[in-house]
């Protein structure tokens, strides 16, 4: 049995689909990530830590019509304290620029913002982490499948029956490369999103935090 002819079969050839489809969302799913944190990041690297009460208004504007990040930013401003005094102060431009408003935090920013909110709550990170698992449980399912269609198959009370030997070793092979297959794309997949998360996303979640 030739290479192609093991690669061509119909339980193989769903198994490298499964495998496929699974690393074609992981990708879109990570780059789409990516560009929103690095959006965020760049942004946030675009400001001096020493002007972010002044800045507040152009912060909060881009942060509610980011809608990767709207959602958390209106949950901590619920956290922020804005003394009446930042209020009188934006109204006089002489006193605003004596006077260095302060916004205090009621609680930690990283409540708000962490891997859980700004990561994996954006790509789907439980159904990934499944994927591991469902490739592997194709293995014995069409290991199993294989061989039961194998024994049927088989007339022993055929007078050539060689070939019928031949043909259920043949099936036999298939069926265990079935689970070969399916185990080996499962730990190639989870060295594959590893190394994708901390390239796309991981990356630029830390520089956030920084």
């Amino acid at each position: 049995m030739t290479v192609i002819n093991i690669l061509i079969e119909p339980a193989i050839l769903i198994i490298t689909g499964f495998f496929l489809f699974f690393i074609f969302f992981v990708l879109k799913n990570y780059s789409r990530t990516e560009v929103n944190l690095k959006s965020v990041f760049v942004f946030l690297n675009s400001l001096n830590k020493n002007e972010i009460s002044y800045r507040f208004t152009e912060i909060d504007e881009f942060m509610n019509t980011n809608p990767y990040m709207n959602t958390n930013w209106e949950d901590f401003k619920k956290a922020l304290i804005f003394p009446e005094k930042l209020y009188s102060a934006a109204q006089n431009s002489a006193a605003s620029n004596a006077y260095k408003p302060e916004i205090f935090l009621t609680m930690d920013a990283s409540y708000f913002f962490n891997e859980e909110s700004l990561v994996y709550s954006k790509i789907n990170h439980k159904f990934i982490q499944t994927m591991p698992t469902l490739l592997t449980g194709l293995g014995p399912f069409f290991t199993f499948l294989k061989m039961a269609l194998a024994f049927a198959s088989v007339d022993f009370a055929a007078t050539e029956i060689g070939n019928a030997f031949n043909s259920l070793l043949n099936n036999i092979q298939i069926a265990a490369l079935c689970s070969v297959f399916a185990v080996g794309y499962s730990l190639l997949f989870m060295f594959a999103e590893k190394i994708l998360y901390n390239k796309k996303c991981k990356k630029y979640y830390l520089l956030i935090q920084n």
